[in-house]
């Protein structure tokens, strides 16, 4: 096999691995993406006028259980009453891909939702919307709490950022409690290391001699 042979062979196979590295990109990065919001219940601006029993959140792909109840994924009603009342009966909890918390709704008047969960990629998302309560007739009213649900438990208060809104993504570069770098990271890095030593082994051969890829002895 001549040199240029051996050049053209090795040339193909670092075009392969280019190739490869963009097939495995392009599947790590939707794999990556953070989690949007699909639905609210009740709905943002909407007016409830029974008793609506529960309060979620449901996003486009599983959340992140961290497993600490109402530290990491929290939601929080509070309503029109002066003193700022929390309405809620337990602690948010995930479902898939939805944060869902009990909720028994109090005076009629504006409630305000405040919200956070973790995208199943370690990234937090945090928001707040408002809904109009109108009881009907024979609706039974809650009184609510001046703490929120979950304080007891070690929660602190969920303070969204001042330009938050509801799907609004923090941008905070948090990951996995674990520590450890996530599957796509280790993806991405072996892709890398694959150009790098097809790279390497291309230069290596096109500065060997002509003679030496020919396997011929110089003539004396």
């Amino acid at each position: 096999m001549t040199a240029a042979h051996r050049r053209r062979r090795l040339v193909g196979t670092a075009a392969t691995a280019f190739l490869a590295v963009a097939a495995v990109l392009a599947v790590a990065q939707p794999a990556s993406a953070h989690n949007s919001i699909v639905s609210t219940t009740p709905a943002e601006g909407s007016t409830v006028t029974e008793q609506p029993g529960q309060l979620v959140i449901t996003t486009n792909d599983n959340l992140l259980d961290l497993g600490d109840a109402g530290q990491s994924n929290q939601i929080q009603v509070t309503g029109p009453d002066a003193e700022q009342l929390y309405y809620g009966t337990a602690c948010a909890a995930v479902n898939g891909p939805a944060l869902v918390m009990p909720l028994q709704l109090g005076a009629a008047g504006e409630y305000t939702v405040v919200w956070q969960l973790v995208s199943t990629d370690g990234h937090p998302l945090s928001g707040t919307y408002t809904f109009d309560w109108a009881p009907a007739e024979g609706q039974e009213l809650a009184e609510g709490s001046s703490t929120p649900t979950c304080a007891t438990s070690g929660a602190s208060t969920v303070e969204p950022s001042s330009d938050a809104a509801a799907g609004a993504d923090t941008d905070a570069d948090t990951t996995q409690s674990s520590g450890g770098l996530s599957g796509d990271v280790w993806w991405i890095v072996g892709a890398i290391g694959v150009v790098v030593v097809a790279g390497v082994a291309v230069l290596l051969v096109t500065r060997r001699k002509p003679d030496d890829d020919d396997g011929e002895t110089p003539a004396p």
